[in-house]
């Protein structure tokens, strides 16, 4: 056997090892990790807040941006689309669940939530409308405001939103309180 084709077979031992090694341990991690991440998308506690700063912008009408932010957050495997009205500067946001295939607290974090995200990252919107197959909530962003206590925009900083806005939202009652303070309907 010549030096050539020892060199040939031992590169592609090492080859297969770090096949083996990339396939067999590697990625495995990742994509633990990833679908780790995953999950914390699921839920407002948990939820990667700077994930969304890409997403801020002056107008509602870019339907793009608006799409694209509700689709980084919670809920946002249920989605089923979306209609704006630029007339009053609304976005309702469609939802192909009802309401009770989750739990009704779970389901109030969420909406406040999302649509203090969407208030803070999209400058001119005044309501969402949550839309579900069973009912729809409207919030809008005067009352958000009201019950954040400051200037939305200010929220933008993830250290704010952490301490604002994940703090009310820890406990259910501050949760229904919140739930109900800036729902419309």
């Amino acid at each position: 056997m010549t030096i050539k084709n020892k060199w040939i077979i031992a590169l592609v031992g090492i080859g297969i090892i770090g096949f083996i090694i990339v396939e067999g341990m590697v990625n495995p991690k990742l994509e633990a990790k990833h679908a780790q991440y995953e999950a914390e998308q699921q839920h407002p506690m948990t939820h990667d807040f700077t994930a969304l700063q890409k997403y801020h912008s002056p107008y509602m009408g870019d339907f793009s941006n608006l799409s694209h932010l509700n689709q980084a957050l919670p809920l946002h495997d249920q989605l089923n689309g979306y209609q704006l009205y630029p007339e009053t500067f609304t976005a309702q946001v469609n939802y192909s669940m009802d309401t009770r295939e989750i739990d009704a607290e779970d389901l109030e974090q969420i909406l406040v939530y999302n649509a203090t995200a969407n208030f803070v990252l999209i400058d001119n919107l005044e309501q969402v409308v949550y839309q579900f197959e069973d009912t729809s909530h409207a919030l809008s962003r005067g009352a958000a405001q009201r019950w954040v206590g400051k200037e939305l925009k200010a929220l933008r900083d993830p250290d704010q939103w952490d301490s604002v806005i994940r703090s009310k939202l820890e406990e259910p009652a501050k949760v229904k309180e919140a739930f109900s303070q800036i729902v419309d309907n």
